[in-house]
């Protein structure tokens, strides 16, 4: 009997960034394997998302059943008045302390909107997916989150029908490293921690993008255990490296793609990398930043006098920055740790990284779940501030990328990070 899911995921092309790849890609693997995979998100006409990325549907598999609807968005209104650059970006990389209308519309976000913005699209979801799971006899849904007002939506739902439901969670809620820029009032904190504790609660099941996640999740409630969850993390896709090249090429160039918010302590690489070009002087070593950055990274990098060979680009098409990590030659990695000083957040582009095949030099936890990642694939060093130990490292990877050793050998260990994996893994879940 072929399976059937509604997916439920804000995030949908032509919205870009990290947020829209694990369903973008997941939904296509379960397709593929024979899975009835339908999905609800707001029409690309009414959500509001930080960055966009029309090139991604084309990546949208053919047999999956779309169901766009409205949606209503504060943020789009928020952005006409106060401008677009005002509003945080993912990860609330672009936040700066100092700009008083940006912590305006933060504490009004934060406050007004419990628990996000986004809690406006319910109604609109809500009213669709009951047509949905009436009309074509769905037995599972996947509420993927953040925002995490759509896990209130499979809440909803759970109670309304007999379904199977698996919440995931691309990221932590409570104890994501950014909770305590959202300047929660008492009230607001207290809400966003009954609304998931509710969710762990009544979930059938509970996926985390991380094993690291599910620790904090499951103290929200005495009345589950760790049996109740799968990690299943954010992976790559194969077809996207397809017509990647393996080689060396003719600069040494460090390229970090995605957001850096403050909160990732680029710091200390900065540091190794200012004490390598000082002792290193015919090095030509440069530094390519892709995507969004916090507003202080340039004084950072003009305080080290590394401003001069660094480089940025503003957020590509996902095609895009796959080829800036083909012409890189060491791929940087920082993770933001939380107020518990644990991994806060998973950068899902570890898992591209691996599959680009070149070293990967991570900053943030010494010893947490990516620095295991990275022996377990033998794909590169994680650190903590020890600036002379990442100093090492660079001159270590740079020694090797001079003698042609560029890329690092094929390596069966990184399958179980990509895709068609986890959609397998999914299919498990499913009833």
């Amino acid at each position: 009997m072929q399976k059937k899911v509604l997916i439920l995921t804000y995030y949908w092309p032509p919205s870009g960034g990290a947020g829209v790849q694990r369903w973008l890609k997941l939904s296509g693997y379960l397709a593929e394997k024979n899975v009835e995979v339908h999905v609800l998100t707001p029409s690309g006409k009414y959500a509001s998302y930080t960055t966009l990325d029309p090139s991604l549907t084309t990546e949208i598999h053919p047999q999956l059943i779309l169901h766009p609807t409205k949606s209503f968005e504060p943020l789009s209104v928020y952005a006409r008045i106060f401008g677009k650059k005002s509003i945080p970006s993912a990860g609330f990389g672009n936040v700066d302390k100092k700009n008083w209308i940006q912590q305006l519309i933060i504490s009004l976000r934060t406050n007004l909107f419990i628990p996000d913005p986004r809690k406006y699209w319910k109604p609109y979801a809500y009213k669709a997916a009951k047509k949905i799971i009436k009309d074509n006899n769905i037995t599972n849904i996947i509420t993927s989150s953040p925002p995490h007002s759509v896990q209130l939506i499979g809440l909803k739902l759970k109670k309304k029908f007999n379904l199977n439901w698996i919440v995931d969670f691309r990221d932590m809620w409570t104890d994501i490293y950014y909770y305590e820029l959202l300047n929660q009032s008492k009230y607001s904190h207290k809400r966003n921690l009954s609304y998931e504790k509710r969710i762990v609660e009544n979930a059938d099941h509970i996926v985390t993008a991380s094993p690291v996640y599910i620790p904090f999740f499951a103290s929200k409630s005495n009345k589950i255990d760790e049996t109740k969850f799968t990690s299943i993390p954010n992976g790559y896709d194969p077809n996207d490296f397809n017509n990647y090249k393996y080689q060396k090429n003719s600069d040494f160039v460090i390229t970090y793609t995605g957001t850096i918010s403050e909160q990732y302590n680029i710091n200390p690489f900065l540091d190794a990398l200012k004490l390598f070009k000082e002792r290193n002087i015919e090095a030509k070593v440069k530094l390519q930043f892709v995507g969004s950055v916090y507003p202080k990274l340039s004084e950072e990098l003009t305080n080290r006098k590394l401003d001069t060979d660094t480089s940025f680009s503003p957020y590509v098409p996902h095609s895009e920055s796959i080829l800036f990590l083909e012409k890189a030659s060491l791929l940087l990695v920082c993770g933001p740790l939380n107020k518990d000083k644990q991994e806060g957040g998973i950068p899902a582009k570890v898992y591209e990284y691996l599959a680009a095949r070149k070293p990967i030099v991570y900053i943030g936890k010494k010893d947490g779940f990516v620095a295991q990642v990275l022996r377990e694939t033998n794909s590169g060093k994680s650190f903590d501030t020890n600036r002379m130990d990442i100093y090492n490292f660079l001159l270590e990877t740079h020694t090797n990328w001079k003698n042609g050793n560029a890329c690092l050998p094929i390596n069966d260990k990184i399958e179980k990070y990509s895709r068609p994996v986890h959609a397998e893994t999914f299919i498990g879940l499913l009833k």
